[in-house]
Protein backbone atom coordinates (compact mmCIF):
# COMPACT_ATOMS: atom_id res chain seq x y z
CA UNK A 1 0.00 0.00 0.00
CA UNK A 2 2.64 2.40 0.83
CA UNK A 3 4.48 1.53 -2.52
CA UNK A 4 1.47 2.39 -4.17
CA UNK A 5 1.13 5.70 -2.33
CA UNK A 6 4.45 6.95 -3.04
CA UNK A 7 4.12 6.01 -6.95
CA UNK A 8 0.99 7.84 -7.22
CA UNK A 9 2.60 10.42 -5.47
CA UNK A 10 5.44 10.40 -7.87
CA UNK A 11 3.36 10.71 -10.64
CA UNK A 12 1.46 13.88 -9.52
CA UNK A 13 4.66 15.57 -8.81
CA UNK A 14 6.55 14.81 -12.48
CA UNK A 15 2.65 15.86 -13.76
CA UNK A 16 3.04 19.35 -12.11
CA UNK A 17 6.88 19.84 -12.65
CA UNK A 18 5.90 19.22 -16.24
CA UNK A 19 2.89 21.34 -16.68
CA UNK A 20 5.20 24.19 -14.89
CA UNK A 21 7.55 23.87 -17.68
CA UNK A 22 6.85 26.28 -21.04
CA UNK A 23 5.42 23.49 -23.72
CA UNK A 24 7.76 25.45 -25.99
CA UNK A 25 10.46 27.71 -27.05
CA UNK A 26 9.91 31.42 -27.70
CA UNK A 27 13.77 32.12 -30.09
CA UNK A 28 12.57 35.67 -30.17
CA UNK A 29 9.88 38.54 -29.28
CA UNK A 30 7.28 38.92 -29.26
CA UNK A 31 7.03 42.30 -30.79
CA UNK A 32 4.18 44.62 -32.25
CA UNK A 33 3.31 45.68 -35.41
CA UNK A 34 0.57 47.83 -37.27
CA UNK A 35 -1.18 48.94 -34.32
CA UNK A 36 -4.51 51.08 -34.57
CA UNK A 37 -7.73 52.26 -33.17
CA UNK A 38 -9.30 48.46 -32.67
CA UNK A 39 -5.90 45.66 -33.62
CA UNK A 40 -2.50 45.08 -33.22
CA UNK A 41 -0.50 42.59 -34.56
CA UNK A 42 1.81 40.53 -32.61
CA UNK A 43 4.96 38.09 -34.30
CA UNK A 44 7.17 35.68 -32.25
CA UNK A 45 9.39 32.73 -33.46
CA UNK A 46 9.53 29.54 -31.92
CA UNK A 47 12.45 26.51 -31.66
CA UNK A 48 10.21 24.25 -32.58
CA UNK A 49 6.95 24.08 -35.24
CA UNK A 50 3.98 24.97 -32.85
CA UNK A 51 0.79 25.32 -33.00
CA UNK A 52 0.46 28.65 -31.37
CA UNK A 53 -2.08 31.28 -30.75
CA UNK A 54 -2.59 34.41 -28.69
CA UNK A 55 -4.90 34.65 -25.88
CA UNK A 56 -6.18 38.12 -25.36
CA UNK A 57 -9.76 40.08 -24.51
CA UNK A 58 -11.22 37.13 -22.95
CA UNK A 59 -10.35 35.31 -26.27
CA UNK A 60 -8.47 33.43 -28.58
CA UNK A 61 -6.67 34.88 -31.84
CA UNK A 62 -5.09 32.62 -34.38
CA UNK A 63 -2.85 32.93 -37.62
CA UNK A 64 -5.09 31.71 -40.51
CA UNK A 65 -4.72 31.22 -44.09
CA UNK A 66 -7.94 30.57 -46.44
CA UNK A 67 -9.88 29.66 -43.59
CA UNK A 68 -7.07 27.11 -41.56
CA UNK A 69 -5.14 28.12 -38.70
CA UNK A 70 -1.42 27.79 -39.26
CA UNK A 71 1.30 26.61 -37.11
CA UNK A 72 5.49 26.70 -37.89
CA UNK A 73 8.04 28.45 -36.66
CA UNK A 74 7.14 31.98 -37.35
CA UNK A 75 4.29 33.34 -35.81
CA UNK A 76 1.56 36.60 -36.73
CA UNK A 77 -1.74 36.92 -34.95
CA UNK A 78 -3.46 39.71 -35.34
CA UNK A 79 -5.77 40.82 -32.09
CA UNK A 80 -9.14 43.00 -33.48
CA UNK A 81 -12.19 44.64 -32.54
CA UNK A 82 -10.96 46.31 -29.89
CA UNK A 83 -11.08 49.67 -27.98
CA UNK A 84 -9.32 52.89 -29.17
CA UNK A 85 -6.48 54.03 -26.69
CA UNK A 86 -7.23 51.30 -24.24
CA UNK A 87 -4.40 48.23 -22.78
CA UNK A 88 -4.68 44.87 -23.23
CA UNK A 89 -2.96 42.15 -21.79
CA UNK A 90 -2.06 39.56 -23.98
CA UNK A 91 -0.22 35.85 -23.27
CA UNK A 92 1.37 33.39 -25.80
CA UNK A 93 -0.29 30.30 -26.02
CA UNK A 94 -0.12 26.99 -27.72
CA UNK A 95 1.61 23.26 -28.19
CA UNK A 96 4.13 22.28 -30.07
CA UNK A 97 3.85 19.40 -33.26
CA UNK A 98 4.86 16.34 -32.41
CA UNK A 99 3.71 14.75 -35.77
CA UNK A 100 1.89 16.06 -38.70
CA UNK A 101 2.73 12.91 -41.05
CA UNK A 102 -0.62 11.94 -41.04
CA UNK A 103 -3.09 14.34 -42.93
CA UNK A 104 -6.11 13.36 -41.07
CA UNK A 105 -4.26 13.96 -37.06
CA UNK A 106 -2.22 16.11 -35.49
CA UNK A 107 0.17 15.06 -33.00
CA UNK A 108 0.82 17.48 -30.68
CA UNK A 109 2.73 18.02 -26.74
CA UNK A 110 1.55 19.51 -24.08
CA UNK A 111 -0.09 22.76 -24.29
CA UNK A 112 0.62 26.22 -22.84
CA UNK A 113 1.71 29.41 -22.09
CA UNK A 114 5.13 30.60 -22.96
CA UNK A 115 7.04 33.29 -21.60
CA UNK A 116 4.85 35.72 -19.48
CA UNK A 117 1.84 38.17 -20.45
CA UNK A 118 2.48 41.28 -21.74
CA UNK A 119 0.42 44.49 -22.45
CA UNK A 120 0.01 46.86 -25.46
CA UNK A 121 -2.40 49.58 -25.71
CA UNK A 122 -4.24 50.50 -29.09
CA UNK A 123 -3.77 53.71 -30.84
CA UNK A 124 -6.53 57.00 -30.31
CA UNK A 125 -6.26 59.36 -32.73
CA UNK A 126 -7.66 61.90 -30.83
CA UNK A 127 -5.62 61.62 -28.23
CA UNK A 128 -4.02 64.84 -27.59
CA UNK A 129 -0.32 63.82 -27.73
CA UNK A 130 2.05 61.89 -29.41
CA UNK A 131 5.52 60.46 -28.28
CA UNK A 132 8.15 58.15 -29.79
CA UNK A 133 11.63 57.39 -29.42
CA UNK A 134 13.90 56.98 -33.04
CA UNK A 135 16.97 55.53 -33.62
CA UNK A 136 19.15 54.38 -36.42
CA UNK A 137 21.87 52.68 -38.31
CA UNK A 138 22.50 50.49 -35.47
CA UNK A 139 24.80 48.24 -38.03
CA UNK A 140 24.85 45.20 -35.94
CA UNK A 141 25.83 46.90 -33.02
CA UNK A 142 23.63 45.36 -30.53
CA UNK A 143 25.35 46.74 -27.56
CA UNK A 144 24.73 50.52 -28.49
CA UNK A 145 21.30 49.77 -29.80
CA UNK A 146 20.45 48.30 -26.17
CA UNK A 147 22.13 50.94 -24.08
CA UNK A 148 20.05 53.71 -26.04
CA UNK A 149 16.87 52.52 -25.96
CA UNK A 150 17.48 51.79 -22.03
CA UNK A 151 17.30 54.95 -21.27
CA UNK A 152 13.93 55.44 -22.58
CA UNK A 153 10.97 56.69 -20.99
CA UNK A 154 8.51 53.91 -21.24
CA UNK A 155 5.70 55.96 -19.73
CA UNK A 156 6.27 58.61 -22.27
CA UNK A 157 6.29 56.08 -25.49
CA UNK A 158 3.28 55.40 -27.65
CA UNK A 159 6.00 53.68 -30.44
CA UNK A 160 9.26 53.60 -31.44
CA UNK A 161 10.23 54.24 -34.61
CA UNK A 162 13.25 52.50 -36.23
CA UNK A 163 14.90 54.60 -38.99
CA UNK A 164 17.10 52.17 -41.01
CA UNK A 165 19.90 50.13 -41.17
CA UNK A 166 19.56 48.48 -37.54
CA UNK A 167 21.50 46.12 -39.59
CA UNK A 168 23.97 45.97 -42.16
CA UNK A 169 22.21 43.63 -44.43
CA UNK A 170 19.82 40.39 -44.02
CA UNK A 171 21.80 37.01 -44.99
CA UNK A 172 19.18 35.17 -42.12
CA UNK A 173 15.48 36.15 -40.58
CA UNK A 174 17.13 34.87 -37.30
CA UNK A 175 20.28 37.28 -37.57
CA UNK A 176 18.03 39.98 -38.61
CA UNK A 177 15.47 39.60 -35.85
CA UNK A 178 18.18 39.10 -33.21
CA UNK A 179 19.91 42.56 -33.82
CA UNK A 180 16.53 43.95 -34.64
CA UNK A 181 14.48 42.62 -31.28
CA UNK A 182 16.61 40.81 -28.90
CA UNK A 183 18.35 44.54 -27.77
CA UNK A 184 14.61 46.04 -26.84
CA UNK A 185 13.30 42.84 -26.18
CA UNK A 186 11.89 44.28 -22.96
CA UNK A 187 10.44 46.99 -25.59
CA UNK A 188 9.46 45.61 -28.55
CA UNK A 189 6.48 42.99 -26.66
CA UNK A 190 4.48 46.56 -25.33
CA UNK A 191 5.61 48.73 -27.75
CA UNK A 192 5.09 48.79 -31.62
CA UNK A 193 8.16 48.92 -33.88
CA UNK A 194 7.43 51.51 -36.95
CA UNK A 195 9.88 50.71 -39.08
CA UNK A 196 11.29 52.45 -42.09
CA UNK A 197 13.54 50.92 -44.65
CA UNK A 198 17.24 51.54 -44.64
CA UNK A 199 19.23 51.22 -47.68
CA UNK A 200 21.21 48.23 -46.01
CA UNK A 201 17.91 46.42 -45.11
CA UNK A 202 17.71 45.73 -48.92
CA UNK A 203 21.10 43.73 -48.98
CA UNK A 204 21.89 40.56 -48.36
CA UNK A 205 20.64 36.54 -49.43
CA UNK A 206 17.61 36.86 -47.09
CA UNK A 207 16.44 40.51 -47.99
CA UNK A 208 13.19 39.05 -49.51
CA UNK A 209 12.01 37.77 -45.83
CA UNK A 210 12.33 41.56 -44.26
CA UNK A 211 8.54 41.89 -44.87
CA UNK A 212 7.32 38.69 -42.97
CA UNK A 213 9.29 40.76 -39.95
CA UNK A 214 7.64 44.04 -40.57
CA UNK A 215 3.93 43.66 -42.09
CA UNK A 216 2.68 47.03 -43.15
CA UNK A 217 -1.01 47.95 -44.04
CA UNK A 218 0.01 48.52 -47.84
CA UNK A 219 2.34 45.33 -47.94
CA UNK A 220 5.43 47.60 -49.12
CA UNK A 221 7.76 49.41 -47.00
CA UNK A 222 5.83 53.08 -47.74
CA UNK A 223 2.41 53.58 -45.96
CA UNK A 224 1.06 55.78 -43.31
CA UNK A 225 -0.79 56.11 -40.28
CA UNK A 226 -2.36 57.83 -37.31
CA UNK A 227 -1.72 58.40 -33.68
CA UNK A 228 -3.07 61.53 -31.50
CA UNK A 229 -2.11 64.42 -32.93
CA UNK A 230 -0.26 63.10 -35.75
CA UNK A 231 -0.11 61.99 -39.51
CA UNK A 232 2.74 59.67 -40.13
CA UNK A 233 4.57 59.25 -44.16
CA UNK A 234 6.74 55.88 -43.59
CA UNK A 235 8.66 56.78 -46.99
CA UNK A 236 10.96 54.73 -48.74
CA UNK A 237 14.09 55.89 -50.98
CA UNK A 238 15.82 52.27 -51.69
CA UNK A 239 19.11 51.89 -52.38
CA UNK A 240 20.91 55.04 -52.35
CA UNK A 241 22.84 53.91 -55.55
CA UNK A 242 21.75 53.71 -59.12
CA UNK A 243 20.02 50.60 -60.24
CA UNK A 244 22.64 49.67 -62.53
CA UNK A 245 25.26 49.94 -59.82
CA UNK A 246 27.93 46.93 -60.03
CA UNK A 247 26.97 46.27 -56.01
CA UNK A 248 23.30 45.09 -57.12
CA UNK A 249 24.38 42.48 -59.52
CA UNK A 250 22.03 43.46 -61.63
CA UNK A 251 19.31 42.95 -59.10
CA UNK A 252 18.16 46.17 -58.28
CA UNK A 253 14.97 48.13 -59.68
CA UNK A 254 14.42 50.51 -57.44
CA UNK A 255 13.55 53.49 -59.49
CA UNK A 256 10.50 51.55 -60.52
CA UNK A 257 9.54 50.72 -56.71
CA UNK A 258 10.08 54.62 -56.58
CA UNK A 259 7.89 55.67 -59.40
CA UNK A 260 5.11 53.57 -57.92
CA UNK A 261 5.40 55.31 -54.55
CA UNK A 262 6.01 58.60 -55.72
CA UNK A 263 2.02 57.96 -57.03
CA UNK A 264 0.99 56.19 -54.00
CA UNK A 265 2.37 59.21 -52.10
CA UNK A 266 0.47 61.52 -54.43
CA UNK A 267 -3.27 59.96 -53.74
CA UNK A 268 -2.91 59.22 -50.09
CA UNK A 269 -2.28 62.55 -48.83
CA UNK A 270 -5.43 63.85 -49.67
CA UNK A 271 -7.00 61.06 -47.58
CA UNK A 272 -8.56 62.59 -44.48
CA UNK A 273 -6.92 61.24 -41.86
CA UNK A 274 -3.88 62.56 -43.05
CA UNK A 275 -4.95 65.48 -44.46
CA UNK A 276 -6.93 66.64 -41.34
CA UNK A 277 -4.82 65.96 -38.90
CA UNK A 278 -3.07 68.45 -37.12
CA UNK A 279 0.57 67.50 -37.46
CA UNK A 280 2.44 65.68 -39.95
CA UNK A 281 5.54 63.72 -39.58
CA UNK A 282 7.61 62.20 -42.29
CA UNK A 283 10.24 59.33 -41.78
CA UNK A 284 12.41 58.27 -43.98
CA UNK A 285 15.98 57.06 -43.60
CA UNK A 286 17.53 59.11 -46.43
CA UNK A 287 16.59 62.83 -46.04
CA UNK A 288 15.06 64.65 -49.19
CA UNK A 289 18.27 66.68 -48.78
CA UNK A 290 19.21 67.88 -52.45
CA UNK A 291 22.85 68.74 -51.96
CA UNK A 292 25.66 68.99 -54.89
CA UNK A 293 27.57 66.03 -52.94
CA UNK A 294 24.16 63.63 -52.42
CA UNK A 295 23.91 60.25 -53.69
CA UNK A 296 21.54 59.10 -56.53
CA UNK A 297 18.39 57.97 -54.41
CA UNK A 298 19.08 61.00 -52.29
CA UNK A 299 18.83 63.80 -55.49
CA UNK A 300 15.74 61.66 -56.75
CA UNK A 301 13.39 61.53 -53.52
CA UNK A 302 14.49 65.22 -53.22
CA UNK A 303 13.19 66.04 -56.25
CA UNK A 304 10.15 63.88 -56.87
CA UNK A 305 9.08 63.80 -53.26
CA UNK A 306 9.64 67.09 -51.88
CA UNK A 307 7.16 69.10 -54.12
CA UNK A 308 3.79 66.86 -52.51
CA UNK A 309 5.65 66.89 -48.86
CA UNK A 310 5.49 70.33 -49.13
CA UNK A 311 1.45 70.76 -51.22
CA UNK A 312 0.68 68.16 -48.39
CA UNK A 313 1.69 70.47 -45.45
CA UNK A 314 4.41 68.33 -44.03
CA UNK A 315 5.49 69.78 -40.80
CA UNK A 316 8.60 67.44 -40.48
CA UNK A 317 10.57 65.07 -41.71
CA UNK A 318 12.62 62.53 -39.61
CA UNK A 319 15.84 60.79 -41.08
CA UNK A 320 19.09 58.97 -40.79
CA UNK A 321 21.49 57.55 -43.34
CA UNK A 322 24.38 60.33 -42.68
CA UNK A 323 25.52 59.07 -39.51
CA UNK A 324 25.82 62.74 -38.21
CA UNK A 325 23.33 65.16 -36.27
CA UNK A 326 22.07 67.45 -39.36
CA UNK A 327 18.98 69.90 -39.02
CA UNK A 328 18.00 71.74 -42.07
CA UNK A 329 15.15 74.45 -41.57
CA UNK A 330 13.07 75.42 -44.47
CA UNK A 331 13.97 76.67 -47.69
CA UNK A 332 17.48 75.11 -47.86
CA UNK A 333 16.76 72.62 -50.48
CA UNK A 334 13.66 73.61 -51.38
CA UNK A 335 11.74 72.31 -48.48
CA UNK A 336 8.75 73.94 -46.61
CA UNK A 337 9.32 72.11 -43.70
CA UNK A 338 12.44 71.40 -41.39
CA UNK A 339 14.46 68.34 -41.47
CA UNK A 340 16.28 66.31 -38.54
CA UNK A 341 18.80 63.97 -39.33
CA UNK A 342 19.42 61.47 -36.33
CA UNK A 343 23.19 59.95 -35.28
CA UNK A 344 24.05 56.40 -35.36
CA UNK A 345 25.04 57.35 -31.82
CA UNK A 346 22.14 59.14 -30.58
CA UNK A 347 18.07 58.40 -29.49
CA UNK A 348 16.20 60.92 -30.43
CA UNK A 349 12.45 61.71 -28.60
CA UNK A 350 9.49 63.22 -29.77
CA UNK A 351 6.58 64.70 -28.21
CA UNK A 352 3.84 65.90 -30.39
CA UNK A 353 0.97 68.27 -28.22
CA UNK A 354 -1.11 70.26 -30.24
CA UNK A 355 0.82 72.59 -32.46
CA UNK A 356 3.78 71.75 -30.95
CA UNK A 357 6.88 69.45 -31.86
CA UNK A 358 9.47 68.82 -29.33
CA UNK A 359 12.36 66.81 -30.47
CA UNK A 360 15.11 66.19 -27.70
CA UNK A 361 18.16 64.00 -28.95
CA UNK A 362 20.63 62.05 -26.06
CA UNK A 363 23.74 60.07 -26.25
CA UNK A 364 25.21 56.61 -25.24
CA UNK A 365 25.54 57.98 -21.81
CA UNK A 366 22.29 59.54 -21.46
CA UNK A 367 23.25 62.85 -21.74
CA UNK A 368 20.86 65.97 -23.64
CA UNK A 369 22.75 66.42 -26.76
CA UNK A 370 19.92 68.47 -28.41
CA UNK A 371 16.60 70.23 -27.75
CA UNK A 372 14.69 71.66 -30.95
CA UNK A 373 10.69 72.86 -30.84
CA UNK A 374 8.99 73.56 -33.83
Amino acid sequence: MRKIFLAVLFAAATSLAAGAAEPFTVTCGPWIQNVTEDSFTVLWTTAESTFSWIEADGKSWYETVTGRRTYGKFHSVTVSGLEKGKSYSYSIRGKEVLDDSDAYHTEYGPEGYAGTPHSVKTFDYGAPSCRFSVVNDMHFDADKYKILMDGADRDKMDFIALNGDIVSYSNSLDTLLKYTFDPISDLCGEFPAVFARGNHETRGSQWHLLPKAFPTPTGEFYYFFRQGPVAFLVLDAGEDKKDSDKEYSGQADFDSYREKELEWLSGVVKNPLFADAPQKICLMHIPVLDAPDAWYSQHWVAQNFTPVLNAAGVDLMISAHHHAYIVAEPGIYGNDFPIVVNSENDRMDVEVTGNRISLKVYGVGGNLLHSLEY
